[in-house]
């Protein structure tokens, strides 16, 4: 964006009334630009530039103490580049960007101290690609994949300790796949399969130690049939049948 500036002829207009606190400065350039700036007393507020009436290019709230808040990119009016906001400290926590109004590429959140702990990628203003989030210790909390603002394929959660918590195989937002849960340990505690949201066919849960704990089947997200139950040891502790999720007496 170019704006020529006449520098011996500007304009600067201080508008002040009692009753609209704090005060614009407003300054003319050629082509019908115009350069806003808002201060309250000696603090900038947030400055900008206008076309023909309408914000283009960087414009920037301020924090109080000095440091920029917002720097958000117009164009026409809409959000239309990278988008920035900032601290009271001056560190970075969001970077968004923009395409006539919606979210376009990248967009990262970091946390107070400067360490990324989310990152996705929009298209079109939706969701699409790998999405990362992370804990404070910068360690991966999940890691999953979308497609039009909906989960699709497989999605890993994490512990703190940097372990697997869950694996789930996801279609168009709906679970639907092999699903694996473990222990802190790294230990499967679950596996199984799910159809639609729901649980289905053999599921098998396990002890920390790794041996069996569970066995049955799922129909329709519901025990059905014969569950048996084993201890550490591998003893068998009983069984018991369902029908449709309830227990028979």
């Amino acid at each position: 964006m170019k704006i020529v500036i006449f520098i011996c002829s500007f304009i600067l207009i201080f508008k002040t009334t009692y009753a609209q606190q704090p005060d614009t400065l407003r300054r003319m350039d050629a082509n019908n630009w115009e350069f806003i700036q808002v201060r309250n007393g000696n603090r900038v507020v947030t400055e900008g530039n206008r076309h023909h009436n309408i914000a283009e290019g960087v414009w920037i709230t301020f924090w109080d103490n000095g440091y920029p808040h917002f720097m958000t990119t117009y164009k026409g009016g809409v959000k239309d580049g990278t988008c920035i906001e900032v601290n009271r400290n001056g560190m970075t926590e969001l970077v968004e960007n923009y395409r006539n109004g919606l979210q376009e590429g990248p967009r990262r959140v970091y946390q107070p101290g400067g360490g990324l702990i989310e990152e996705a990628c929009y298209s079109a203003g939706r969701k699409n690609g790998t999405f990362v989030k992370c804990y404070a210790n910068g360690r991966k909390q999940e890691e999953s994949s979308y497609n039009n603002d909906k989960r699709d394929g497989k999605t890993t959660w994490y512990y703190e300790s940097g372990l697997k918590a869950a694996e789930y195989d996801y279609r168009n937002g709906e679970m639907d796949g092999n699903t694996t849960l473990y222990h802190n340990n790294g230990k499967v505690s679950e596996f199984g399969i799910y159809s639609g949201n729901k649980q289905t066919g053999t599921w098998k849960e396990y002890h920390p130690s790794g041996k069996p704990k569970a066995e049955g089947v799922y129909m329709n997200g519901e025990k059905q049939g014969v569950w048996k139950q084993w201890d550490e040891a591998g003893n068998e502790l009983k069984a018991i049948t369902f029908k449709k999720g309830k227990t028979k007496s």
